[in-house]
């Protein structure tokens, strides 16, 4: 299970639960797309990191 969490714009932080990495990385488009802050993911192993770097630890193969 990942946890998505992030501020949302009147300062409530929010936790997700997704059960893929996919529908982890989408939470965490959907949330920046309405105006969260801060948003991390934190894996099914605890480690916790930042939504950016959760995305490049994924190493999709983006065609461009």
């Amino acid at each position: 299970m990942y946890k998505v969490t992030g501020t949302d714009p009147s300062g409530r932080t929010l936790a997700f639960a997704c059960g893929t990495d996919e529908q982890a990385l989408e939470k965490t488009w959907e949330l920046a797309g309405r105006g969260f802050r801060n948003i991390s993911v934190a894996d099914p192993k605890g480690r916790e990191m930042s939504a950016l770097a959760f995305e490049r630890s994924l190493d999709f193969d983006y065609d461009y």
